[in-house]
């Protein structure tokens, strides 16, 4: 009985690691598509944290075809090679603001995913923004964050 109350604690556990692994996992397009075909065989924890480059993920990628996934499409590879790349790819020096996705600048502004969609929305209904001054004006960032990483 202790058993099998060891292994039910172990697969609920396990189950609430992989859950928070995709919650951690940035808000963009093919998210979905990604946890689809990446956790197949392992949780989301297992690649979730990675920092690789688009050449190195799709090296993994081209590793986990060799060990049996199989995409459907060559757009499905695509699009997850895009989600992973912009997503969970190594920070650069510098975002613009005007161009990212809501992953790139929670990611390389070090903010959540709300504040980064948020900024997206903004600028989809506004328009670019002309300066730091119009970015403060999103509902919900912290002007004196911003003006810490403006430079950094």
């Amino acid at each position: 009985m202790k058993t099998l109350a060891l292994v039910a604690t172990l697969l609920i556990t396990c189950l609430g690691v992989s859950l928070r692994a995709q919650d951690d996992m940035p808000e963009a397009p093919g998210k979905a598509i990604t946890l689809r075909y990446c956790t197949g065989c392992h949780g989301a924890d297992q690649f979730s944290s990675s920092r690789k480059s688009g050449n190195d993920w799709d090296q993994t990628m081209a590793t986990m075809t060799e060990k049996g996934l199989t995409f459907t499409s060559d757009a499905d590879y695509a699009t997850v090679l895009d989600y992973l790349s912009s997503c969970l790819g190594p920070a650069s020096k510098k975002v613009n603001i005007n161009k990212a996705a809501a992953c790139e600048l929670t990611r390389m502004l070090e903010i959540s995913n709300e504040q980064a969609s948020a900024i997206v929305a903004y600028r989809e209904k506004n328009g670019s923004f002309k300066d730091l001054d119009g970015v403060k004006k999103v509902e919900g960032l912290d002007p004196a964050s911003l003006d810490a990483k403006k430079d950094a």
